[in-house]
């Protein structure tokens, strides 16, 4: 078998077309065909072995041929993309051919080649007369072309929605909608001139409630709704007018459109988008389209529930958060105010335990909303200069009690040659906490070292690794660690605890940074965890970082604050933190009353809960910042137990000048305060009063 033939074989193998039934796309651009050259004949011829099989034809009875009387067999041979036989019964190779001698007397044939998806030759849009022709002319042999195009087309998307169909059946075989658009997948065909009138409309126009004749005349705005006429006139002007903005004279042939909502002749709204092809005329310039549009509605729709889950999901964990995190304020606030205070002995280990919890519940809350977070891509990094060995300090002071209970000692080994690095301190602070605080868990005895070094050619890379003497790693444990909701096995989830989650978080926000994360067993007992992730050292700054308030505490302050809660214990709480001889506080329980206090008293600080019944307190805030000019330039802090750059950016919107989240530490109160309140503060101002 010659090679040509193998491939053509091959080809309509892959295309698995033959013996296939009708097809209203190849049908209409036969139909289409016979009309346009005015043939009593009309076919979409492939050749198949020892036959020509027609897919699609006009005016021919029979559905194949053989293949050595059949006139595509030279067309094929030829290799041109529009050849002519301008009379069969002058030429010699059809001597004693029935199709010319017999019944049917075929005497004229034009052919243009088709091609499947992969380049092959594989058959022929053809037309035939039984009277000899003129040769075509340009504008003929153009026409003759493009339909074969369109044919083409066609085949390319035949081909790509049976990829298509197999792969949505794989992917989302569990979704009945899904599965019965694959099954009765159609397509509306439809052809029109450079203004969008229709001249030709394939049968599926009954997705649309209409016949072809219906919509034959009309233009494609009268089948969108009207608020999307101007997208539709535009996209035309693109193809066909060169005074249009955006018209490219060497536009693509095939052009992806956008989807388009589509008004059914009962006024149902559907989706249609698919791939349109240019028709060209003799001089090479975009005449007509022909284009090829498919119902995406049910995929729209999902799409709709997708995105309203999200929101829902969102939505509920904001206000779990809220919940869960306003009684925590009280839990967490009173105890450290008892931790403040001289406790006889077991009081003292029962508070201590009470925080110990209280920590550990908040940590599982934020654990929580980190995942959210992260799958919904809403945590962004914020590079700044920080002095890394004072950040794992820090870590150590913050785990060095539980540590201490544990019998653990607990280093830090610093071969940092350069220590201040730009890294996103916070999130690195979440995760040695997250990997310190698990191998103190997970340690009955000995040692937890964390060991700093860089990495990297130039010393770029910032290297941590958390070593402990606990019973160290598994095979098959280590290789399920950063995954959700896992951890060693069921006995160390009694003994130990936790949700699994920290490890989890740990990985994404390490890849987040662009770094690596990784475990390992040691040759003794333990385990080493290690990070490595992008951190260029940074020269000393000019200007010394102000610690965020840790001396807060001993400051004198002096002021009026107004404290805006609708929980009275939350209040409670804010007055005993600010408990200072030059402070004088007074209360409101929603932002109306916050409204009516500040209209008449002047506050160097205003503390205000964001979500509170009657007036919230972003509406309050705003209208402080308006309608009452003695706090006009007040600090207005907000007090919230959401959390996230969306609802600290309503704050800012309001005219809040920095946002608090609950549970509320101290330290991070008093360091706001201070900022507001200066010692004489207020004498100051009733003086120039």
């Amino acid at each position: 078998m010659d090679s040509p033939i193998a491939a053509r074989l091959t080809a309509l193998r892959r295309l698995n077309i033959v013996e296939t039934e009708p097809e209203a796309s190849f049908d209409s651009l036969v139909s289409l065909a016979a009309q346009i050259f005015a043939a009593p004949y009309s076919a979409f011829s492939l050749l198949d072995g020892d036959r020509q099989w027609f897919k699609a034809r006009v005016g021919i009875i029979p559905t194949d041929t053989p293949i050595d009387i059949s006139f595509c067999t030279h067309a094929l041979a030829s290799g041109a993309p529009v050849y002519e036989i301008l009379d069969a019964a002058a030429d010699p190779r059809f001597d004693g051919n029935p199709l010319v001698w017999g019944e049917t007397r075929l005497r004229y044939y034009a052919g243009a080649l088709i091609r499947c998806p992969s380049g092959e030759p594989v058959g022929t849009l053809c037309v035939l007369d039984t009277v000899p022709r003129a040769p075509m002319n340009a504008l003929g042999r153009s026409q003759m072309r493009s339909l074969a195009d369109a044919i083409e087309d066609a085949l390319r998307l035949r081909v790509q929605l049976n990829l298509q169909r197999e792969t949505e059946a794989r992917l989302i075989q569990s979704e009945a909608s899904y599965r019965m658009l694959a099954n009765h997948c159609h397509d509306i065909l439809v052809r029109t001139d450079r203004h969008g009138t229709i001249s030709y409309a394939s049968p599926s126009t009954q997705i649309l409630g209409y016949s072809p004749d219906e919509v034959l005349g009309r233009n494609l705005v009268d089948f969108v709704s009207s608020d999307h006429h101007e997208a539709v006139v535009s996209g035309l002007a693109k193809l066909f007018d060169p005074t249009a903005p955006g018209f490219d004279p060497a536009s693509p042939r095939e052009v992806m459109q956008r989807p388009y909502p589509a008004q059914t002749r009962t006024g149902e709204t559907i989706w249609l988008e698919g791939a349109s092809t240019v028709v060209r005329d003799a001089a090479g310039q975009p005449s007509e389209l022909i284009s090829v549009y498919r119902d995406v509605t049910a995929q729209r729709a999902l799409q709709q529930r997708l995105e309203a889950a999200v929101e829902a999901k969102a939505a509920f964990l904001a206000n779990m958060s809220h919940e869960l995190r306003t009684p925590l304020t009280s839990i967490l606030g009173f105890t450290a105010l008892l931790q403040q205070t001289s406790l006889p002995a077991p009081a003292e280990s029962h508070v201590r335990r009470i925080a110990i919890a209280g920590d550990a519940l908040l940590a599982l809350i934020n654990d929580i909303l980190d995942v959210s977070k992260l799958e919904a891509g809403q945590i962004e990094l914020e590079l700044n200069a920080a002095e890394v060995p004072a950040l794992v300090e820090d870590v150590r002071e913050i785990l060095s009690v539980q540590a201490f209970v544990k019998g653990v000692s607990l280093q830090v080994i610093d071969d940092l040659p350069r220590p201040r690095r730009q890294v996103d301190s916070l999130r690195l602070r979440q995760i040695l906490l997250n990997l310190v605080g698990n191998a103190v868990k997970f340690t009955d005895r000995g040692a937890v070292r964390v060991h700093l070094t860089e990495a990297g050619a130039s010393g770029d890379r910032l290297r941590i690794e958390v070593i402990d003497s606990g019973p160290g790693l598994s095979e098959a444990h280590r290789k399920r660690l950063f995954q959700r909701f896992v951890q060693g096995d069921s006995s160390v989830t009694r003994r130990h605890g936790g949700s699994g989650l920290g490890l989890a978080i740990c990985r994404e926000l390490v890849e987040l940074m662009g770094g690596q994360i990784g475990a390992e067993s040691r040759d003794q007992p333990g385990a080493c965890f290690w990070v490595e992730i992008p951190a260029p050292a940074v020269c000393p700054a000019q200007a010394k970082i102000a610690d965020g308030g840790r001396d807060g505490e001993a400051l004198q302050l002096t002021g009026r604050v107004l404290i805006v809660d609708d929980h009275p214990i939350n209040r409670e709480l804010v007055r005993l933190f600010l408990s200072s001889p030059g402070v004088v506080t007074a209360e409101a329980d929603n932002g109306r009353a916050a409204i009516e206090r500040a209209s008449v008293e002047h506050f160097d600080l205003i503390l205000m809960d964001v979500n509170m019944p009657v007036m919230d307190g972003l509406a309050a805030a705003s209208a402080i910042r308006t309608s009452c000019p003695l706090n006009a330039d007040t600090p207005i802090v907000a007090l919230t137990a959401q959390t996230g750059a969306e609802i600290e950016q309503k704050c800012f919107d309001a005219g809040m000048d920095a946002v608090l989240a609950k549970p509320i530490a101290q330290r991070d109160l008093l360091a706001l305060a201070a900022q507001a309140m200066t010692p004489g503060g207020q004498d100051a101002r009733d003086a120039a009063a």
